[in-house]
């Protein structure tokens, strides 16, 4: 079944609102958050303006989180290619 035409507009306008987001973040040389893709519940992928990307974890009863690591450039791109995440427009 194909998707009506205005659930297909605010698909369009919420993938476009997101990328917006995400340039203002790099503009402010503020990391932009990759959550829900593929990492426990409480971790998430910090994308960097220089194209660095970390994993992070908010800890139990914590308003902070942590860093574990950064991925790799090899990674980063694999997952920026896995989940189909435009190349970071300042990086680029």
């Amino acid at each position: 079944m194909q998707k009506p035409d205005f659930i297909l507009d605010l698909e369009t306008q919420a993938s476009l609102s997101i990328e917006k987001l995400r340039e203002q973040k790099f503009a402010q040389n503020l990391p932009f958050m990759l959550g829900e893709l593929d990492l426990r519940d409480n971790q998430f992928y910090y994308e960097y303006a220089n194209g660095d990307i970390s994993i992070a974890e908010f800890e139990t009863h914590q308003k902070h989180h942590k860093t574990l690591r950064y991925l790799t450039f090899e990674e980063a791109e694999k997952l920026r290619e896995k989940f189909n995440l435009l190349p970071c427009p300042i990086y680029t």
